[in-house]
């Protein structure tokens, strides 16, 4: 089980049957799970479908997007 945290330590979203933070963060998206101010600095996102995702606010510092689909993703205030 993987947990997305928010900046603030908050629990945006369980991951249970996720094996890694990636995999988390695509089934939080797939879900419509609301990812504001979401913790994701260093996290591996590359070739991740994050289509339509609400990551307004989020620390995504060093995160690797690479190839990841960000199309109509809400990236207001990210700290990229």
């Amino acid at each position: 089980m993987h947990e997305i945290k928010s900046v603030s330590g908050a629990v945006l979203y369980r991951g249970d049957g996720a094996t890694s933070l990636r995999e988390a963060v695509i089934a939080a998206v797939r879900e419509g799970a609301n990812l504001r101010d979401a913790n994701l600095r260093d996290a591996d996102l590359s070739g991740a479908n994050l289509r339509g995702a609400d990551l307004s606010g989020a620390n995504l510092r060093d995160a690797d997007l690479s190839g990841a689909n960000l199309s109509c993703a809400d990236l207001s205030g990210a700290d990229l």
